[in-house]
């Protein structure tokens, strides 16, 4: 979300003001630090703990390899715990590219996500049809 590779910073290392103030991504957030911290740069372990998400913290999470966190979102599939799944990334770019390529299909090994796209675009997918050009200018 801060557009930082954390796994790069010990845990327990404080942020210089200017690796902080390189960060591109959402501001609100690394604000939200320096009304937390006052003064103090903050550590990895500052994110970790005072930027919680409800994502993240107020539900389950399924780490470890492709086959933990199939086994993970089977567990909770299978004995009625949930009817789907909303996926959050944990870092950006790559974890949504990571879930599809190495998560999806341990999923669909076990039939649990399906194979059957009806085409390789999500309008395809959904059963909606290619607008004709200017067909926009009848909501406008």
């Amino acid at each position: 979300m801060l557009n930082f590779d954390f796994a790069k910073q010990p845990i327990d290392e404080p942020f210089t003001q200017e690796e902080m103030d390189s960060w591109t991504g959402v501001q609100g957030m690394r604000d939200r630090m320096k009304r937390e911290l006052g003064n103090r740069l903050p550590t990895p372990r500052d994110f970790i703990n005072i930027t919680r998400r409800g994502t993240f913290h107020d539900h389950p999470r399924f780490v470890g390899s492709p086959k933990d966190v199939a086994d993970g979102m089977e567990e909770w599939f299978v004995n009625r715990a949930c009817d789907g799944f909303v996926i959050a990334a944990s870092h950006v770019p790559g974890a949504y590219e990571e879930f599809s390529r190495f998560v999806v299909p341990e999923l669909q090994r076990r039939g649990l996500h399906h194979l059957d796209y009806k085409g390789p675009t999500l309008r395809e997918n959904l059963g909606l049809d290619r607008p004709a050009v200017g067909d926009w200018r009848k909501y406008a």
